[in-house]
């Protein structure tokens, strides 16, 4: 992926990764524009069961580091060298969404955020060659933040598609169409679980920060501003009340900048960016059992 569709289709990521060097950005833009030809695969198909083919044979492929197919030729490419473990796992998470979305738990929700996201923390450690097992457990959980982020923000567009990935253990398994269109009390409840997911957002936020002084400098501070830009999204939707049929959530290109000063000056003047502080809590990783970089207690 060329940095004009990092631009394109990564708005945040294309913000942040003004902070990489060059070499770091060029790499990032090849990981993303990998990891989203994996997520169109399924986003973008009008036939679900070929889309869920193309997965199964990239994933195959993937499995044999079989270069004669394009994608993994480019994760192959990519230096330094990527995880294509974490690969299999993300195409995993979006074989999911070639079928009718329906997420029944939390468990499973957290599983697909690791799949589709935490992996994405684990092959951004590998372009910066961190390798403690403690940072990556941080970034798996920065990288499930994120992907609740997603979810809270696009309830309403996901459940005009048909897709639920609340979990329906918390709303008595409501289907898309009472999510498009709840009555009084539907609302309160769907309400009530995205303030809940984005308080485990909060939580996972929190752990990937204090996992950012194993990142090298530069990268460090371009992963921060990332955060706090995509967690100041889940703060926007708290602002509104929850409501999350008044349309998509996001940051402007000028509360971007104020977030960045702010992260610049944080990052400057406290030590929090670049001392660990703190340990990782395995309770953030119930439900992920012994997958890449979990935090397997």
């Amino acid at each position: 992926m060329s940095k004009q569709q990092l631009k394109k289709y990564g708005t945040t990521f294309h913000f942040a990764s003004h902070f990489l060097s060059s070499a770091q950005m060029t790499s990032a833009a090849e990981l993303y524009g990998i990891c989203r030809e994996i997520d169109d695969i399924a986003d973008r198909a009008t036939d679900k069961r070929r889309a869920h083919s193309q997965l199964l044979r990239l994933r195959q492929a993937l499995s044999e580091r079989d270069s004669a197919h394009p994608t993994v030729a480019k994760a192959l490419s990519i230096e330094p060298a990527i995880d294509l473990g974490a690969l299999i796992e993300l195409t995993d998470g979006v074989l999911l969404d070639t079928q009718q979305v329906a997420i029944q738990t939390e468990a499973e929700l957290l599983r697909y955020c690791y799949q589709v996201a935490g992996t994405v923390g684990l092959l951004m450690c590998d372009l910066f060659e961190v390798k403690d097992p403690v940072a990556r457990h941080h970034a798996v959980d920065l990288g499930v933040a994120m992907q609740l982020t997603n979810i809270c923000r696009d309830v309403h567009e996901d459940a005009l598609n048909g897709r639920v990935y609340l979990p329906a253990e918390f709303l008595t398994s409501m289907t898309a169409k009472q999510i498009v269109a709840p009555d009084s009390s539907s609302t309160e409840s769907i309400k009530q679980v995205v303030s809940y997911l984005l308080t485990e957002a909060a939580a996972r936020y929190e752990s990937g920060i204090s996992g950012l002084c194993f990142l090298p400098a530069q990268a460090r501070l371009a992963i921060y501003i990332a955060a706090l830009s995509y967690r100041e999204i889940g703060m926007i939707i708290a602002d509104r009340g929850f409501d999350v049929w008044e349309g998509r959530a996001y940051t402007t290109k000028t509360q971007k900048w104020l977030i960045a000063l702010r992260g610049i000056i944080t990052f400057l003047f406290t030590k929090r960016a670049h001392q660990y502080q703190g340990f990782h809590n395995p309770e953030l990783h119930r439900g992920l059992n012994n997958r890449p970089g979990v935090h397997w207690a």
